[in-house]
């Protein structure tokens, strides 16, 4: 008598993650990190909770440029939502260029 054909259990087949995208670029990765909206420092100051604090996705590439280019003030008082900052001429420029690299953990913003 032979084996009988047994069905493979869900587990046995590894499922997809989704992908995270990012909010500037629009970029797909696995590795895009929680960026604070108002930065921790700034919200801390107003007697915010740490966990309060809106964050979204964003890859280091948008992240890095935005610390790199604008003061955790600006971030905090200008540029809090991500409509703000992709208003922002510079960000349109970097956004624009970015979106053509690929999306790997090394990329530096000068």
């Amino acid at each position: 008598m032979g084996r009988k054909q047994r069905e493979q259990a869900d587990w046995a087949e590894p499922q997809a993650q989704p992908l995270d995208v990012c909010v500037l670029c629009g970029r797909e990765g696995e590795n895009l990190t929680d960026h604070h909206l108002v930065p921790k420092s700034q919200g801390r100051r107003q007697g915010v909770r740490l966990g309060e604090i809106p964050t979204v996705k964003m890859c280091a590439a948008c992240q890095g440029f935005l610390t790199k280019t604008f003061s955790n003030a600006q971030l905090a008082n200008e540029l809090n939502t991500v409509d703000a900052i992709q208003a922002r001429e510079e960000v349109q420029r970097f956004v624009k260029w970015v979106q053509k690299q690929p999306l790997t953990k090394g990329v530096r913003v000068h």
